[in-house]
């Protein structure tokens, strides 16, 4: 895929955005290798454009669909093994760092990589150590990042924004954290795209990057699915305040900068 060459004028754009200020990119439930690669193809693109200061992964970044309890005792039904799952997600962590040069990547836990600990609280697991543990299997210490694995009560700061997975599900889960948290929140978890602000607070609900389509989805219905967006957050901290892009895909684009992708 062949992408416009940025003019000039375009290029000065980012490069203001760059001498000033901060910015970080969050892309939340990706769900790989259930992930939508053409979305990802075009994010790579955008971090390759801005290099931004960190990349927070926000949890499910891998499905884990393997460990999954309603696997147990079943050939998976996705006729993809714990092996390739890894796999795949290396391959894309790898693509990203390249995208990406130097900036820092942060990844949090979600409930999907807590599939581990459940699937290793069982005593016939255990005795199979670390192995699985998608900290070991995904590199991460060796790679760098900042890991995070309690995905309920851990969270990332970008100045006064909380990053977390998320943790409740509801339809109004956008005001559901702020009431709770009381403090400027952002999350994924549902993936819904919402946003709600009360007085000096706000909460942003940014979507995944999952093809809704792949086979591990298919215990949503249609009309559940139907709900679900695509989408990711670029946040931009300039001193103590910070600005929240949250970016939709809209027929399987989307615009940054005033370019599109």
């Amino acid at each position: 895929m062949v992408r416009p060459r940025m003019t000039e004028n375009q290029y000065s754009v980012f490069s203001r955005l760059k001498e000033k200020k901060e910015q970080y990119v969050l892309l939340p439930c990706s769900h790989v290798p259930f992930h939508n690669q053409l979305y990802f193809h075009k994010i790579k693109n955008l971090i390759s454009d801005i290099k931004p200061k960190e990349i927070v992964l926000q949890g499910d970044f891998i499905d884990c669909n393997a460990l999954g309890s309603y696997e147990k005792g079943k050939i998976s039904s996705t006729g993809i093994d714990l092996d390739e799952e890894y796999d795949e997600a290396n391959k894309e962590l790898n693509e990203l760092e390249q995208a990406a040069g130097h900036s820092d990547f942060v990844y949090l836990f979600g409930n999907h990589e807590n599939r581990y600990f459940r699937w290793k609280s069982d005593v016939n697991n255990a005795k199979y150590g670390d192995l699985v543990n998608p900290v070991r299997a995904m590199q991460l210490d060796e790679r760098g990042y900042k890991v995070f694995q309690d995905y309920l009560n851990d969270f990332y700061s970008i100045g006064s924004l909380q990053v977390i997975h998320g943790e409740f599900f509801n339809i109004h889960a956008a005001k559901r954290h702020l009431d709770v948290f009381r403090r400027n929140i952002i999350f994924a978890h549902t993936h819904r795209v919402q946003y709600y602000r009360e007085g000096d607070f706000g909460s942003w609900n940014i979507g995944f990057l999952g093809n809704k389509n792949a086979p591990c989805f298919n215990y949503a219905s249609r009309s559940m699915k139907d709900r679900w967006a695509n989408a990711f957050a670029v946040v931009t901290v300039d001193g103590n305040f910070f600005h929240v892009d949250m970016i939709e895909f809209i027929n399987d684009s989307f615009y940054y900068g005033g370019i599109k992708y």
